[in-house]
């Protein structure tokens, strides 16, 4: 699956979990966060740091612990180009 791909699904379950579950916790997809970091090829630290989570944090969403709808809403932005790593400055 193309990094562009992966992208779009991230944000169509993105949205779909938000529509869901309005003022919840989210459930990401894990695998499409994961497989979005490594197709960034960066650490967990790295990568969930520019989103304000630490890496142990970011570990379990990645297994499948619910996202805080803060984290979930600056990753749909992220995924979407909405927001770019000069935006989210660790």
């Amino acid at each position: 699956m193309g990094n562009e791909m992966m992208c779009d699904a991230l944000a169509a379950e993105l949205e779909a979990q938000q529509a869901a579950q309005a003022g919840g916790a989210h459930r990401s997809a894990p695998h499409e966060l994961r497989r979005l970091r490594i197709a960034k090829r960066e650490s967990q630290e790295k990568f969930w740091s520019r989103f304000g989570v630490t890496q142990s944090s970011g570990s379990r969403f990645e297994t499948g612990l619910a996202v805080s709808p803060p984290v979930a809403i600056l990753l749909r932005l992220y995924v979407n180009g909405r927001v770019s790593d000069g935006d989210l400055q660790a």
